[in-house]
């Protein structure tokens, strides 16, 4: 049986889901804290009413499902490809899988509006960032030029609205 995670150009960071799961257990520990326990940075559910905070939420976890849904789609049924994939999702953001994870957390600071859970955002976008430049670093030394174009043209994380 081969390892899940082979060495050598194009492969995903040898620890990613580690770090993917880090992430995760990071930001949800600081924002049930702080949102269910101490409630230290939760003073805005006092001014912003339980809709509008509902709503946020409501509207950033679909956002952040169907972004991760349709990237992960396209880069699993090219998984065994051998061709850049810059179409799709992937002609307005580099890294559309994880930005709709971050997205979804964005959805639950939402929904407690906890601002201390925004360094957990932080830490869960610094991660995913490093994630993000190991595996862009792979695919420059298999695409060579062709990926160093694609990188101009797309941004890594704040998606461009028009197709490119």
């Amino acid at each position: 049986m081969e390892p899940i995670h082979k060495q050598g150009p194009g492969q995903e960071h040898q620890k990613s889901h580690i770090i993917q799961l880090f992430a995760m257990i990071i930001f949800f520990i600081i924002w049930i804290i702080d949102s269910f326990i101490f409630t230290f940075s939760t003073i805005l559910t006092g001014y912003i009413p339980i809709i509008i905070q509902i709503i946020g939420f409501i509207s950033f976890l679909p956002l952040g499902l169907i972004l991760s849904f349709r990237a992960g789609h396209v880069i699993f049924q090219a998984e065994n490809s051998n061709k850049l994939i810059t179409t799709g999702i992937l002609s307005h953001t580099r890294h559309p899988l994880y930005l709709g994870v971050l997205i979804i957390y964005v959805g639950f600071i939402f929904l407690t509006m906890s601002l201390i859970s925004i360094v957990g955002l932080i830490i869960a976008f610094l991660l995913y960032n490093y994630i993000a430049s190991f595996e862009e670093n792979e695919l420059i030394e298999i695409f060579k030029e062709e990926y160093l174009e694609y990188k101009k043209r797309v941004p890594k994380w704040i998606p461009s609205i028009r197709s490119r």
